[in-house]
């Protein structure tokens, strides 16, 4: 059993990517050490059996066999999927928040073409003159 539970990190990479997560909000829901599981994916280590409790624990859909085996699927028979697991509001408020400072920088190049634009016009204005 050794031999399948030493690619264990390679089944924890592939439920971080199923459930659209990224590696720490995936330590957050399991409750782990900032950077303890991205440090174990990037290292090919083996994860100890409280970390895989954690793991079963926060994602009962998760199949343990799967897990610690590579064996059978990856989700259990029966068992409903959720695919995002942050609260909707917490999405979108990040994701209005990177839109609005982003809607300032593109406002604020604007006015700075803007402004050169005119300076040009006024230039070629004044030399026909």
């Amino acid at each position: 059993m050794s031999d399948f539970i030493d690619e264990t990190y390679k089944r924890v990479e592939e439920i971080i990517v199923f459930k659209n997560m990224n590696i720490s909000s995936f330590e957050e829901k399991i409750k782990v050490s900032n950077n303890s599981i991205g440090t174990a994916i990037r290292r090919k280590a083996s994860f100890k059996s409280n970390v895989l409790n954690k793991i079963l624990n926060s994602f009962p859909d998760i199949n343990p066999t799967w897990l610690l085996t590579g064996r059978d699927d990856m989700l259990l028979k029966n068992i409903a999927v959720v695919g995002v697991n942050e609260p909707e509001e917490t999405y979108n408020s990040k994701n209005t928040s990177e839109l609005k400072k982003e809607l300032i920088h593109l406002l604020t190049e604007n006015d700075e073409v803007k402004s050169v634009l005119i300076d040009q016009v006024q230039s070629l204005l004044h030399q026909k003159k």
